[in-house]
Parts: C-alpha cells; sequence; structure tokens
C-alpha cells in the first residue's frame, strides 16, 4: 500500500531525541492537511513520535517498519 505525501524528512542518520525535533520543525511550516513522511532508523524514535502526535494537532496516517527503517506519515490537521 503506498501512502502520498508532500514533504520527506530523512533522519536515518539522528539520535533521539533529534528525530521527533526536526519532525516538529518540518511540520510547523507545513499547511494544514499536508502530511509529512519521517524516516528513522533509531527504535527510540517510535515512542517519541507517536507521543509527539498523540499529544498536538496531528494525525499519524500510517506508520510501517522495514528491515532498518521507521516510516511515519504524519498529516497536519
Amino acid at each position: 500500500m503506498k501512502t502520498d505525501y508532500d514533504v520527506l524528512l530523512d533522519a536515518t542518520q539522528d539520535d533521539c531525541p533529534v528525530p521527533t525535533i526536526k519532525t516538529k520543525q518540518v511540520l510547523d511550516g507545513m499547511p494544514p492537511g499536508a502530511v509529512l513522511k519521517v524516516i528513522t532508523s533509531k527504535e527510540g524514535t517510535i515512542r517519541n513520535i507517536r507521543t509527539f502526535v498523540k499529544n498536538n494537532h496531528y494525525e499519524l496516517v500510517r506508520e510501517t517498519k522495514s528491515a532498518e527503517r521507521f516510516n511515519f506519515y504524519i498529516k497536519k490537521l
């Protein structure tokens, strides 16, 4: 299943909590309704991203995992 997105954030080289901080910065600059795809390789980021989305005005559209990567599709509401 393919999920469309408007902006891509590759945070695979970043350690926690940097991917979450970058996610917020990118989402702040996006218009409502836009979708951000975040790619990370750190398992600790999973909980951080989920908590960030849950506690803010965003929707986690989809979350996937491949061999070494975690993908989050976040919609700005």
